[in-house]
């Protein structure tokens, strides 16, 4: 099995079981001159393949995966990771609790590339850096002010934890 597909059933498993939540204020979420905007959600298929860009670099995949026994193969498990993804989306009356488990499950996947907390020199400029990777645009003062205190008040508030925030936004799965 890929270490990515691995990863990924592993959160859902866990994810479902309970994890540790992280709870920001909530801000309005506007144009610069602060007319509101209506947000609509992607698809799920929008939603998937935009995440696996944004955080693994690549497109989803398909292979095979064999199952061994006693050295030969048992059988083999087609994996499409964007039909699997897809598919269990779209199969929920509200997909916003599974796709919080799929950002989960790519952010701390091998594949995707953070530094650990002790490694970030200037909090205020990896968060800025990643509201203008994930949303393509500045943190505003209040979101700023936020994310940085959080970081500096709880030592679970790192990198994984500032990606995970921005790409389970309703602004990330709108944009």
């Amino acid at each position: 099995m890929k270490p990515l597909a691995m990863v990924l059933a592993a959160a859902l498993a866990a994810g479902a079981c309970g994890d540790t939540t992280y709870r920001f204020d909530g801000t309005t979420v506007g144009e610069d001159d602060g007319t509101d905007r209506t947000l609509r959600s992607k698809t799920s298929s929008q939603f998937v393949r935009g995440l696996y860009a944004d955080l693994v670099g690549r497109a989803p995949e398909r292979y095979d995966f064999e199952v061994r026994s006693n050295g030969a193969p048992a059988f083999v498990l087609p994996i499409d990771e964007e039909a699997y993804l897809v598919n269990t989306l779209d199969g929920m009356g509200d997909p916003a609790p599974i796709r919080a488990l799929v950002v989960k499950g790519l952010v701390e996947s091998a594949e995707v590339d953070l530094p650990i907390k002790s490694a970030v020199g200037d909090p205020a400029g990896f968060i800025r850096d990643q509201f203008r990777r994930l949303l393509g645009r500045e943190p505003n003062a209040y979101e700023l002010g936020a994310f940085v205190a959080a970081w500096k008040a709880d030592p679970a508030v790192g990198p994984k934890a500032i990606v995970r925030a921005l790409a389970g936004s309703r602004e990330y799965q709108a944009k």
